[in-house]
Parts: C-alpha cells; sequence; structure tokens
C-alpha cells in the first residue's frame, strides 16, 4: 500500500532540536503497510473501550485516526468494541457507555484568550471539568481502567488535574539524559529502552502475566517525552539514574528544574477495583514517520527495530483485565 504524504503544524518539534524556532511545518507521512500478527482474543474478547474525542486530544484532529491506525487496528482485530464519544465525561455518560477502559490521548491545556481592547491576556485552563477529574477518578476506583497518553511540554498540561487525583508527580517539561540525546543532540531525550539496560521493567503485572510470555518486547522506542512517578514499583518503563527535567520558559532559555533517579516514562498501577497506565511519549504507538532534516523518524509502532507493538498488546489487555 502506498503511504500518504502529509504537511501539518507540529509544534513539538522544537523540543526535538532545542534552540530551533518554536514552531516549525514539518513533513510527515502516516505508515498504511505495517500489520501486527498476534494471537487474537476475538472468540472469547467482550471488553468495551471508549475514546475520547471531546476534549483537544489527538482523535479532535482531522488526521488524528489516521496517525493512530496501527493501535486501532490492534485493538479491532484482538475483539474489543471500540467507540469513540463527543461527550462529556462525566459519571451519567460514562455509566450509560458502561467501558470497560477510557482512552485519553494527548492532553494539552486550552489555550483562551482574552481581549479587552486595550490588551490580550492568554490563559491556559485544563480541558478537563472538575466534575469529569471527580467521575473519572470514581469509574476507576469502581472497577474501571484509564489508559492515558501525554506528551512533553506543552502537550500534557490539561491533564494535571486529573494526574493529581491519581497522585502522580507530573513534570511539565521533556527529559533528558545524556546517554540519550534527542534528535541532533536535543535536549528531549530519545530512549532506547531494554530489559538489559533496565529501561523495561518485565516484572511489572503488564508484562509478567500469563499472556505475555510470547509478547515480551525486547527494545521499546521512547521518542521524547515527559517525567513522571508515583510508587517505584508503578515504572514499566522507568528511566535512567540521573535523568533531567528541562521546562522551557517563556523567552524561550531552559531551565533545570530537578535530576531524580525516580522518573519513569510510562506507569501502570491498581486503583482501587480498577487500573490506570500513563505514558508520556504520545506518540509510542502511533503510525507516523516524520522528515525531520532530512532524515525519517518513525513514531514508532511500526519500527522494524522496536516491540512497541508488543507492549500496546500487553498494556491493553492488562487494562481490561484479560490477563
Amino acid at each position: 500500500m502506498k503511504q500518504t504524504l502529509i504537511t501539518i503544524l507540529l509544534v513539538f518539534i522544537y523540543y526535538y532540536s532545542f534552540g530551533q524556532e518554536k514552531e516549525a511545518t514539518v513533513e510527515a507521512e502516516f505508515d498504511t503497510i505495517f500489520h501486527f500478527q498476534f494471537e487474537s482474543l476475538k472468540e472469547t474478547n467482550q471488553k468495551k473501550i471508549l475514546i475520547d474525542q471531546s476534549h483537544n486530544t489527538i482523535y479532535s484532529l482531522s488526521y488524528g485516526k489516521e496517525t493512530a491506525r496501527e493501535m486501532l487496528r490492534i485493538m479491532n482485530e484482538d475483539g474489543f468494541d471500540l467507540k469513540f464519544t463527543n461527550h462529556v465525561l462525566d459519571s451519567t455518560n460514562l455509566a450509560k457507555l458502561n467501558p470497560d477502559m477510557l482512552i485519553l490521548h494527548g492532553m494539552p491545556n486550552d489555550k483562551i484568550v482574552l481581549d479587552s481592547g486595550e490588551k490580550k491576556e492568554i490563559l491556559f485552563k485544563s480541558p478537563l471539568s472538575d466534575s469529569e477529574v471527580v467521575d473519572i477518578t470514581k469509574y476507576v476506583y469502581n472497577g474501571g481502567s484509564l489508559f492515558l497518553f501525554l506528551s512533553h511540554f506543552p502537550g500534557g498540561s490539561g491533564a494535571l488535574p486529573l494526574l493529581e487525583a491519581f497522585s502522580i508527580k507530573f513534570r511539565d517539561g521533556y527529559a533528558y539524559h545524556p546517554d540519550n540525546p534527542g534528535h541532533n543532540g536535543g535536549l528531549c531525550s530519545h530512549f532506547i529502552m531494554t530489559p538489559k539496560n533496565g529501561m523495561v521493567n518485565s516484572n511489572h503485572p503488564v508484562l509478567a502475566s500469563r499472556l505475555s510470555k510470547n509478547l515480551l518486547p525486547e527494545t521499546i522506542k521512547f521518542l521524547c517525552g515527559a517525567a513522571i512517578f508515583r510508587n517505584p514499583e508503578d515504572a514499566i518503563l522507568p528511566f535512567p539514574k540521573n535523568t533531567i527535567n528541562y521546562t522551557p520558559t517563556h523567552d524561550g532559555s531552559k531551565d533545570i528544574e530537578e535530576t531524580s533517579n525516580s522518573y519513569a516514562g510510562m506507569i501502570g498501577f491498581n486503583y482501587g477495583e480498577g487500573r490506570v497506565i500513563v505514558c508520556t511519549d504520545q506518540g509510542i504507538f502511533r503510525s507516523l514517520d516524520l522528515l525531520i532534516d532530512g532524515e525519517k523518524i518513525p513514531v514508532t509502532i511500526h519500527d522494524p527495530e522496536c516491540d512497541n507493538a508488543d507492549l500496546f498488546l500487553n498494556s491493553i489487555r492488562w487494562l481490561t483485565k484479560l490477563q
């Protein structure tokens, strides 16, 4: 199948190579070829997945579903019943739709411009209302599951109230380690994660169940994300010791907030009767190639050098209690 070439505005390219312009028009292409082969649970799987497109997630974009093509195909192929919703995520709608898992994919703040006539003031506000945060938390506590994808600054800022509700500490910048520089030496690291280098926790329940034995990832590519931490045992993809959190400032300079031995790029944990996974690389399972400075960078599920698809399948099965 022929790949489709598109041109989109990707603000986050600035963070792949610190010091370039903050906004750049970058060519990208959708991967339409890769099909992950696995033993499907379609005959026995009756789980329902609800995907949010009412807020400013990737699915609110015209091309969002195309970039997540393989993710959606894997879920369908494994027997999941997928539904997209444009409704608020309150207790009424969650009870009516009754999903086994809720996916929120990307959650930047809403930008609000106040124009008094004399000057303009820009405010940022989470797209999630206070009642939605409370109701999503209750939904998980009572047995539902949440798969939340964030990104480096500014692509995860809008999820902060929800993260705090689950006692997750979020560093709204980008994670950097000198042994894992970003594109062209940028300060948003490209991590190559393996069990051997300690950045894939094979003992986490997501990767240690009976259904995971033939799906254990040997290499995960995590291309530029933010840092989170909760409890040490929650880390699925822990960052190396002495990982630095960089936070951009309004004047374009950089600020080192802290260095930590406890940061992770992906965590998973039980919460009441439910389960939560949070990943801070928004593109870790997307079918998109970025074309930067003449170089093609797979983002990343179809990258032949990685096993991101194995991690994705294990994650959705664990969240929906199939394993």
